[in-house]
């Protein structure tokens, strides 16, 4: 048996899960106290946001046996969210002027 169905089998893999949602939270806000903002931080800090989801989904909420739709939807809500905030990194004039709601 290896060391990975040792863990799984003992339910020790959500340990491991958990402290690695820990330190990426840690990191997270690290990065957000100290840190200049910059494109780089944005892609940095959004591809933390889905790994974290991923691992919330998928071993946490055990939504990978619930129906496909939903468990797609909620990929895709981690996916679009984390994409818009790079999007809005990129493009903050034109994203106003997309959703402001008066003349």
């Amino acid at each position: 048996m290896n060391k990975l169905s040792s863990l799984t089998t003992n339910g020790r893999h959500l340990d491991v899960y958990w402290l690695l949602l820990i330190a990426m939270t840690l990191i997270s806000a690290a990065i957000a106290e100290k840190a200049e903002p910059s494109l780089l931080i944005t892609i940095v800090i959004a591809a933390m946001i889905v790994i974290k989801a991923r691992l919330v989904i998928d071993h946490f909420m055990e939504l990978k046996s619930a129906s496909p739709y939903i468990y797609h939807l909620m990929n895709a809500y981690f996916y679009l969210f984390p994409l818009m905030a790079v999007l809005v990194w990129l493009f903050p004039e034109t994203l106003a002027e997309w959703t402001r709601l008066g003349p």
